[in-house]
This record gives structure tokens, C-alpha cells and sequence, in this order.
């Protein structure tokens, strides 16, 4: 076996950009670790980039190019799409103007060759684009106010604080090259202050953790400031030699006194004095402002006072001090290389009013719009309006790797290399280390980088020779501005480099502001920030989840709902309780949540964790507001206030019978929590004992049971398992038998079971008898997609019973039996996870490996089905939903 490892940088939407060594074992990558030599990061590399290697291999990953036609995807070659994609932006073009085509650029990408997909379109003559920031807009906009510009301490330099303040920043979940600094500042007696509304993970690393009301961090700044003032430890050098404003600023804080601000901030007049007392006695103090903060449409009324509290206590242009809140990931490069300035500025689009600009925009409308390397149906404000107004489009391309919320909406899809399968420049938002991005392994698949795509697309355009050019000559003049600090590009490539960037902003104490001072806050309107709404009384905070990277996951790895959170007292006001399934309204929208309580957080918020799709259940952004922040452009995620109440009067009591792990839920019990129902979960074979009656419950799902399962050879728990399935039929309440599941129904009703002389594994299409194509809950005139089996038995139809889909050779597929128990031999949940379990379980049979099937099963058989997964999954989840909703209606109608 071959083994190597090879150096990269991950490129994915974090501050940490990690230095990583990729492990290669004959072409396939096995490991992905830290690179311990890499002068930051050192081997530190968060839990989501050992993840990262199941994205790449996902069964889920699309790595051929789609087109959709009549609402069905198929597989195309890259030709076929290119030509598409190249007339499509002509026709638009010649017929309304380039400015009739949206570009969107996200940020799940932030590298050097990330320029030229803008260049692409301003060589065909600029097309609208957007401004502003989903992020940290906010946060920017108020430090070039305060500094003149934002520039951050170098991390390396919190090696020399002696304190340092966390606020609105969690390291532990989104920055986790900052934890082993804090530690060591902790470890030599240093004081850590964790200020958060939610008590994050990262809470447990500091001395304190002062939790304010959403948007309340300015006043607590503030308070601090005026304990600073009152005990004479302001730094008056400072105050009045190299700023301006102070006597205004001053007069704001005069016209509160501590208490008023620490009521207004939601905290102790303790929490602010001892805020303070770190910041004068502790000194140099580090103050790292997280994304949090910016997430308020007054976000510069909390950043502004935080500025200021580091300026007057003596924290700014110090070694150690400073207050930090981010770098420019795109400082390295040549910009002139995005084209603007190849045509007149062209017409661009707020990031926090996407959907509305796109519904507002006339002369010309938006009739194309090219995505890459972001979801914004899912991850905009205001999602369902972004949804419709990408719906409007007459001509959509996605490029990509999963088919999330926003893919679902195009009409081509691209499907892009990782950041492990090509070659590119990356800098941090989060340091000022620029690394190299090695390839690793093959593209996956037809996967293309998005530099690919767009050559192959500018060969089909009269600018092609402008345009098509190798990547290393690329990198070369983008690069330059990096190149002429001493490094080239060979040399990134063996290991990180550190940019011509101040370890100390404003060490000399000079600001690029109009006065050359720091500027002080001189205005300030408390009375702006106060919008009540009665109807909605907790600030939803969407904090980013611990576990992945914004909405990249894939439909397996979605909860059946989301989580929120909220103060266990405030769940009893609202009538709900832990674990219920809740609604979450706002002015916008509604979305179905679980329920969990927490005595020990704020009772003015409600948590949840943000990026999960709408398409799985979850997509908190149908709840946020579209408007942007008063500075900076940023989006007032955090602005959201929302309402709890329970679904239902009464949710529909499902038990729910696993035998085996080859009988997973998947996808169907996703839904039926999805559509408010409380499920049981018992495990016969592992001793949970079965009901005696199902009095206390509105239906029965069975799933699995022992395969080759003979007539008359119920043992243990089947016998009265079955008689469960008789007299819940009999009571009038559903039963759904899956898999073998399906043969206990038939069983239990006086069919018989019977081994095949084969074993069925894979999709395969069924299609429905003429009862069937009536049926309540599986009918339909449309054909039914190829749906996933595995099984060794069959069975023969009870007496009385309906047969509701057949096979192409006519073996049974459903049926239906009793006033509504449903039996169906193949898997309607069989997600990504499932199959993919299943395809190793069934390869490792000896029966199939020696035996007379492993030429029907072949490796090309396994290759093929790989390859249709994920449409298949796909078309199967969305059936499964369907049928889902419909038998649950039974339920609710009992």
C-alpha cells in the first residue's frame, strides 16, 4: 500500500484557516490532521475536519453534472451543460442586459483563484453582484469609525496579555486555535471573561461569564467605562492626545448612571465591576470581539462603546491589548484581478434584503442567476422570500456538492472539487498566516474546481484568451502583492507564511481617520434600539453549530427537527415542555422545533443552532428578518424576535418497534416527528418489553424483524408483537409494517412468509396497482421513483388484503390489510446512512461473495448504483415525505 502525506490549508467560512496534513493511502484520503508545524495553528485542528473526509466520500456528493427537465434531474456531460449555461448567458445578455444576470459569491470559498470567477462576468460586460456582509459587515463598519480601518492584534501576539475578554466569541466551536492562548494566559494567573448571551462551550474556559440581554453589550461597555472614569484609571495620555470625541462621549455616559446601565444591559452592577477591574489591573488586556456582536441592527452601538472601553482604559496600540475582531482574507492579493474596474459600476444587491432586491429589481429584472460556493436560500434572512425570488428566475446554476435547499432550486448542476482536490492561495479571517492549498487526491467523480469550470465556460466566449491561462500563472500576478513581501509561490507550498502585517495595530498611535485620532462614539440614540412586539417576546439567537461549518451537511446528518432552547420557566409560561415539538413564529415566518429547557440561561432568549435546510426541517432563516445593519451593511440575524407555543393540542402518540440494526427509521420517522407526532422507540430484541395494549398510543411502526422469518415460527416477542399489529388494526388505528416488518403484517393477518431463492438489495421502481393508484396513502397517477430494498423473504397477501404496488416481475411490494395497516417490502426512510450500511453488510456475506450472486453483484453493480445515489435518495425522500403525511392524516383522523 501506498501511503503519503501531504500538506494543505483549509479554506472552509472560519477564522482558523488550519495549517492540515492530509494522509493518502492509494489514492484515497484516510486521515486529515493538523499540520504541527504550521506556526499558528501547530497541529490544532477542530473535530469537523476529520468530518470533512465523509463530505468528500459522501454518497450524497453529487460528482456528475446535472440538468433538470421536467422537474427531474438527470445526469449530463460537462459539454452538454457548458453549451447550455454559454447560450443561456448570451441570450440574456443580448435580449436585457448583463445586469439581468445575479452573480451570487458566497463565502464557503474564500481563495485566490476565487477572484477570477467575478472576472469572468465582468469580461462579459459586469453583472449584478452583491454588496454588504451576511457576517461581520457591522463589526467592520463601526471599527472604521472608531480606527479608521480594521486591523486586528496577531494572534501570536495574545502571548503577551495578561488578561483577555471573549466577547461574543466562541473559540471552542468556531476559532479553536485560540483555545490553547486563552489556556496559557489562564495557566499564568491571567483573568478570562467570557461575555456571551448564551453560555457557549467556551464559557467553561473563562474566570467569568457575563451573559447580557441580545444587543445589550454596549451598555455594559459603557458601565464599565463609567467605573473606569469614577476611580481615575482612565489613560488621560491617551484620551487626550490621540483621540477625539472623548467630551462627547463622555456627556453620553453622563446621562446614565452604573446602575441604569447594568439594568439596561441585563447584567449585575458585579458583572461590570469586575469587567472593569480587569481591563485598568490587568493590563495589557486582549479584547476579541466574536461574530455574535455585529448581529443587531444597532451592532454599532455595542461595538463603538467596546472600542472605547479599550481606549480609555489604556488597551489600544499596546502589545497584548487591542480590540480585535478580524482580517482581511483577501488583503494578499491583487484585487484589481475581481474586473470592476473593466466596466461602469454595475448594479449590485444587499446581502440582507437578497430575496427583496431580487422581487424589486425592474430595468432590467433578474433572469439568470449563477451561485457558487454558497446556500442562500438556506443561510439569507428571510429565507421563504429568498426562495420565491430565486423561484422567479427563468434559468438557475448551482454549483456544488450536495443538493441543499438552494441546489434544489436550479436548473444545471456544477459539482465542484474540495478544497482536497485542488490547487489554490488561502488567507484567514482569523490570522494573518496565508497558506497554500495543495491538492490531495483526484477530483472525485467529473468534479471540476470552479477555476476549471469557468475556463471551460470562457472557451465558449469571444474573451477566452484573456481568460484562459494555467493556474500557477495565475497565482503569480494575483499573488503579487504577496510575492513582493519575500515569499513565492514554491515556498507557500512547503509551509505557511506570515503577511507584512503589525503584530501591534497603532502602535505609534496613529489612526488612518480624517484626524489622525482614534474618533470616539458622539451620538448615540438608545431610544432606537427599543422595538417591542408583545406577540413575540424572545430574541432567537442561531449561534453556529459545534458540529459543522454553516449549512454544509447532508440530508443523513440532519436531525428530524431542530433544536431550540429556552429558560425552563418560560417553557412552563408557554404551556410546552422538554422534548414536545414546539412552534417558532415570528413577523416572517414559522418553522416546527424540539424542545429543550434550560434553568440556567437567559429567560428573554430562545437558542438554536443555525445551517440546517429547510428540505430536512429545519431552516431557522423563514423566521429572520430582512433589513440591514445602520453600519456596515451586515445582517441583523439576532434582531429576531419569535413566539413558542405547542403544535398541537394533543400530538399523535407513535410506537415505534426496532428490531435489529439493520432496521433503521431513516427518513420515515424524520417525517413523522417532522409533522408533529411524539414517537416511542422499543428494542424487543434488546430487552425492552412490549406493551401489553396500545391504549396509550395513536399508531405502530414495525420495523425489521428476523430475516427467513418461516410460517409458524414466531418466537419470544413476535407473537405478541403481532397480536399488537391485530389489535391496533382493530382499534382503527395505523399500523405500517417496513421491510420485514412487512412480513410480521402479513403474519399477523394469516399470510404466509417464505425464503427467495435469491436475495433482493437495491432500488428498483414499483409501480402501483390499479387500488393502488386510488389509494389514500400511497396513490397517485404519477410513476413511483426506484425506491431501496434489501431482504430475503417474501410473503403471500392475507386474506381480505389489497395489493397496492407490484414489482416489474409482479412480486409484492405493499399492500394494505384491515381498516388502514400498511405493509411495504421495500425501505420508503432509507437515507444515505442506511444504504450505505447496508451495501457493506451485504458485500461482506459470504453467501454473496462465494456464492452464485456475485456476478449479478458485482463491483459494476455497486459502481452504478453509487453513481445514481443521490437522485435516487433524492426521489425516495420526497416519496417518503409524501406518504409519510398521509398516513399520519390517518392517525389524526382516528
Amino acid at each position: 500500500m501506498s501511503r503519503v502525506e501531504i500538506k494543505t490549508s483549509c479554506t472552509r467560512d472560519c477564522p482558523n484557516t488550519c495549517g492540515l496534513v492530509a494522509t493518502v493511502a492509494d489514492g484515497r484520503l484516510v486521515k486529515l490532521a493538523g499540520d504541527p508545524c504550521h506556526p499558528l495553528t501547530k497541529g490544532v485542528a477542530c473535530h469537523k475536519t476529520a468530518k470533512y473526509i465523509h463530505r468528500v466520500y459522501s454518497p450524497e456528493r453529487i460528482v456528475h453534472p446535472m440538468l433538470k427537465e421536467g422537474g427531474r434531474w438527470r445526469q449530463a456531460s460537462w459539454d452538454e451543460v457548458f453549451d447550455l449555461i454559454a447560450d443561456r448567458l448570451k441570450i440574456t445578455v443580448a435580449e436585457s442586459g448583463p445586469e439581468a444576470i445575479l452573480y451570487y459569491q458566497g463565502n464557503g470559498e474564500r481563495t485566490a483563484l476565487k477572484l477570477l470567477n467575478k472576472y469572468f462576468f465582468n469580461l462579459m460586460g459586469g453583472v449584478t453582484t452583491m454588496r454588504g456582509s451576511l457576517c461581520g459587515g457591522a463589526g467592520q463598519g463601526a471599527q472604521e469609525l472608531d480606527l479608521g480601518k480594521r486591523i486586528s492584534h496577531d494572534p501570536l501576539d495574545h502571548g503577551n496579555s495578561r488578561s483577555i475578554i471573549l466577547w461574543a466569541r466562541n473559540p471552542v466551536s468556531t476559532n479553536i486555535s485560540l483555545v490553547p492562548l486563552v489556556r496559557t494566559i489562564k495557566k499564568r494567573g491571567g483573568t478570562v471573561i467570557v461575555i456571551d448571551p448564551v453560555r457557549s462551550r467556551s464559557a467553561a474556559l473563562g474566570d467569568r461569564h457575563i451573559a447580557p440581554t441580545p444587543g445589550g453589550d454596549g451598555y455594559l461597555a459603557m458601565a464599565a467605562a463609567k467605573l473606569i472614569l469614577a476611580a481615575g484609571a482612565e489613560d488621560r495620555e491617551f484620551l487626550f492626545t490621540y483621540s477625539v470625541g472623548f467630551e462627547a462621549y463622555q456627556a453620553i455616559l453622563n446621562r446614565f448612571s452604573v446602575e441604569e446601565l447594568c439594568s439596561l444591559a441585563g447584567v449585575s452592577v458585579m458583572d461590570a465591576t469586575f469587567l472593569a477591574d480587569t481591563l485598568v489591573r490587568e493590563k495589557p488586556t486582549a479584547t476579541l470581539l466574536g461574530w455574535g456582536v455585529h448581529r443587531y441592527e444597532h451592532a454599532h452601538y455595542s461595538i463603538r462603546p467596546i472600542d472605547a472601553l479599550g481606549a480609555l482604559s489604556g488597551n489600544i496600540g499596546v502589545a497584548g491589548g487591542g480590540v480585535s475582531q478580524g482580517f482581511e482574507e483577501y488583503a494578499p492579493y491583487d484585487q484589481t484581478y475581481w474586473g470592476d474596474e473593466l466596466n461602469p459600476p454595475r448594479r449590485t444587491f444587499l446581502h440582507p434584503k437578497l430575496g427583496e432586491e431580487i422581487l424589486g429589481a425592474t430595468n432590467p429584472p433578474i433572469r439568470m442567476i449563477y451561485v457558487t460556493s454558497g446556500n442562500p436560500v438556506c443561510m439569507a434572512p428571510h429565507s421563504c422570500k429568498v426562495r420565491q425570488a430565486f423561484g422567479r428566475a427563468e434559468f438557475m446554476v448551482y454549483s456544488g456538492h450536495f443538493m441543499d435547499d438552494t441546489a434544489s432550486l436550479a436548473d444545471v448542476f456544477l459539482p465542484a472539487t474540495t478544497f482536497l482536490e485542488e490547487n489554490d492561495i488561502v488567507a484567514g479571517y482569523g490570522h494573518n498566516f496565508v497558506g497554500a492549498v495543495n491538492q490531495v487526491i483526484p477530483p472525485v467523480g467529473e468534479c471540476l474546481s470552479e477555476f476549471h469550470m469557468f475556463h471551460a465556460l470562457a472557451e465558449r466566449f469571444p474573451f477566452a484568451g484573456r481568460f484562459q491561462r494555467p493556474v500557477d500563472a495565475w497565482l503569480q500576478d494575483i499573488c503579487a502583492p504577496l510575492w513582493a513581501q519575500g515569499t513565492s509561490l514554491e515556498a507557500v507550498r512547503e509551509g505557511a507564511f506570515r503577511m507584512d502585517a503589525p503584530m501591534v495595530p497603532y502602535a505609534d498611535k496613529t489612526f488612518p481617520t480624517e484626524s489622525g485620532k482614534f474618533q470616539f462614539m458622539t451620538e448615540f440614540d438608545p431610544m432606537e434600539q427599543i422595538v417591542s412586539d408583545r406577540r413575540y417576546p424572545y430574541k432567537l439567537l442561531t449561534i453556529a453549530p459545534h458540529s459543522f461549518i454553516c449549512s454544509e451537511r447532508t440530508m443523513a446528518e440532519h436531525s428530524a427537527l431542530p433544536s431550540v432552547t429556552m429558560h425552563a420557566q418560560e417553557a412552563e409560561r408557554n404551556g410546552v415542555q422538554d422534548g414536545m415539538v414546539v412552534s417558532v413564529s415570528s413577523s416572517v415566518g414559522e418553522v416546527r422545533a424540539r424542545l429543550k429547557v434550560d434553568a440556567s440561561m437567559r429567560r428573554d432568549v430562545v437558542i438554536a443552532e443555525r445551517g440546517g435546510w429547510a428540505k430536512a426541517g429545519h431552516g431557522l432563516n423563514q423566521l429572520t428578518r430582512d433589513i440591514p445593519s445602520l453600519v456596515g451593511q451586515g445582517t441583523p440575524f439576532y434582531d429576531t424576535s419569535v413566539a413558542i407555543g405547542p403544535v398541537y393540542e394533543k400530538s399523535a402518540r407513535i410506537l415505534v418497534v426496532r428490531e435489529r440494526d439493520l432496521s433503521p427509521e431513516g427518513t420515515f420517522c424524520k417525517e413523522l416527528e417532522r409533522q408533529g407526532a411524539m414517537l416511542v422507540t422499543l428494542r424487543p430484541d434488546g430487552g425492552d418489553p412490549l406493551p401489553e395494549t396500545l391504549s396509550d398510543f395513536d399508531g405502530l411502526v414495525v420495523f425489521g424483524g428476523p430475516e427467513q422469518i418461516q410460517n409458524g415460527c414466531s418466537k419470544g416477542y413476535l407473537d405478541p408483537l403481532m397480536r399488537l399489529m391485530r389489535e391496533c388494526d382493530a382499534a382503527g388505528k395505523p399500523v405500517a409494517g417496513i421491510r420485514h416488518g412487512c412480513h410480521l403484517l402479513a403474519l399477523a393477518h394469516g399470510g404466509s412468509v417464505k425464503a427467495l431463492d435469491e436475495p433482493e438489495f437495491g432500488f428498483s421502481q414499483p409501480r402501483r396497482t390499479e387500488l393502488g393508484r386510488v389509494d389514500s396513502v400511497v396513490g397517485g397517477t404519477g410513476p413511483v421513483p426506484e425506491l431501496m430494498g434489501y431482504h430475503c423473504d417474501s410473503f403471500d397477501l392475507p386474506s381480505g388484503a389489497s395489493l397496492l404496488m407490484e414489482g416489474a416481475s409482479g412480486d409484492k411490494q405493499c399492500f394494505k390489510v384491515g381498516q388502514c395497516s400498511y405493509g411495504f417490502e421495500f425501505h420508503p426512510g432509507a437515507d444515505s446512512s442506511i444504504v450505505m450500511h447496508w451495501i457493506e453488510l451485504f458485500r461482506q456475506d459470504e453467501s454473496i461473495r462465494e456464492g452464485r450472486f456475485r456476478m449479478r453483484y458485482d463491483d459494476a453493480f455497486f459502481e452504478a448504483l453509487m453513481t445514481r445515489l443521490p437522485l435516487l435518495l433524492a426521489d425516495s425522500e420526497a416519496f417518503c415525505r409524501h406518504m409519510v403525511q398521509k398516513w399520519l392524516e390517518s392517525v389524526v383522523s382516528v
